[in-house]
């Protein structure tokens, strides 16, 4: 539940006391762990949608190693501390979430599993978790944060069309949002091998290969049907035809290219943008110095969910460096490759103050319906709980960059 004890004070703090995780014991016998989850969400997704959304760029090494990267890990347990009163909460941005784990942007979220990006909106507020809504989201950027007024962000990638990309600035600030989230690790398309593969391509074309897929998904199939045609609700407004399906967004996608990112362009968002500003994408110490000089409050240290450079190493490994770096000048966060309470408690351990992650959600909500997005973050929640317990800690914040609980 979220604590509004007043007006003033509704944005301000979540009070995480209220929202104890609460697994289900039959989920549980299904869905023990992401990976389960993961593999359910595959069954049921049309290949060609389930390709885009769990691939990685070309040889799909980078997202190996992004799930490899936590692997090697090991935490040295500490015991003889009483730690029956954990409290898992954080602060980030002056307000208080529930936990260390947010719900990172995936674009087309609600193509992928339909009515997915409603269920996590209102699960990260019922619970307090930060919740950042893509710019390629299907819903509106207005909607999600009347479904999530405490706890939305907003992602944003720099078009081509700079005034676009400007207009969804004035539209998050109209609406409320505190947060922003620039997008800067795609300075040119990487191939998609599975889609390729799979033959997908926006919008998808109706085809007979296509058709066939969806009747194997017979429970996509219902769900889609449920639902509007899912067209990126924050961008139709610009294209020509807002009302116009497919050929529309055909026509949109031409127009809105992603901008090959400078520094220049980051100085215009951060003087549009009165909010807090957070770069996602950066791995370099040197870029997240520079981000930081330019005015960034956070960092996100990412590399795409594998889905950009397939050489690039894990953010987990990457993320102590880009903590040294910024120290306490900035917020520093990571999304790639979290799958687990324990991956989180690993990040910390390196220097973040919060984890995001994508896929893990999204897949909840495709392998179990509309209990998924609950089911997600009380897993993560509980696995993390179990994580402070064994390494003596009673806070997040006792483990944030804390080199001594990493076995080396």
């Amino acid at each position: 539940m979220v604590r509004r004890p007043n007006q003033l004070d509704r944005l301000e703090k979540i009070d995480a006391a209220t929202t104890e995780p609460s697994l289900d014991p039959r989920l549980m016998r299904h869905f023990p762990l992401f990976a389960d989850i993961m593999a359910a969400a595959e069954r049921r997704i049309p290949k060609r949608i389930g390709g885009y959304f769990l691939a990685g760029a070309d040889a799909e090494i980078g997202l190996a190693e992004n799930l490899a990267g936590f692997e090697r890990i090991r935490l040295v347990p500490r015991y003889g501390v009483n730690v029956a009163n954990r409290d898992a909460s954080i602060e980030i941005f002056g307000r208080s979430y529930a936990a260390p784990i947010g719900m990172a942007p995936v674009g087309y979220t609600s193509a992928i599993w339909p009515g997915a990006e409603r269920q996590l909106a209102a699960e990260a507020q019922r619970v307090g978790l930060p919740f950042i809504t893509s710019t390629f989201a299907i819903e509106k950027l207005e909607t999600i944060k009347a479904i999530a007024p405490d706890v939305a962000w907003l992602q944003l990638y720099y078009f081509t069309n700079r005034e676009i990309s400007m207009d969804l600035i004035e539209r998050a600030k109209r609406s409320g949002y505190s947060v922003l989230v620039l997008t800067i690790d795609i300075p040119v398309y990487s191939k998609r091998t599975r889609d390729h593969r799979n033959g997908m391509e926006f919008p998808p074309a109706l085809s007979a290969s296509l058709i066939a897929e969806v009747a194997r998904t017979p429970a996509w199939a219902r769900e889609f049907l449920k639902h509007p045609y899912p067209l990126p609700g924050n961008l139709m407004p610009y294209a020509k035809d807002p009302n116009g399906g497919s050929p529309a967004l055909t026509e949109l996608l031409a127009r809105t290219e992603i901008l090959p990112f400078t520094w220049d362009d980051f100085a215009a968002v951060r003087k549009a943008w009165p909010g807090k500003l957070v770069v996602k994408g950066i791995q370099y110490a040197n870029d997240a110095k520079a981000a930081v000089a330019a005015g960034a409050d956070g960092i996100i240290v990412s590399n795409h969910g594998g889905r950009q450079f397939d050489a690039a190493p894990a953010p987990i490994d990457t993320l102590p460096e880009v903590a040294d770096a910024v120290g306490t000048r900035a917020t520093v966060m990571m999304d790639s490759g979290v799958r687990s309470g324990l991956d989180i408690a690993k990040a910390l351990v390196r220097g973040a103050q919060c984890c995001f992650a994508g896929r893990a959600f999204v897949a909840a909500c495709a392998a179990i319906g509309e209990p998924g997005a609950r089911h997600a973050v009380s897993l993560f929640r509980d696995e993390f709980s179990t994580a402070l317990g064994q390494l003596g800690a009673v806070s997040a914040a006792e483990l944030r960059a804390d080199p001594s609980r990493e076995w080396r």
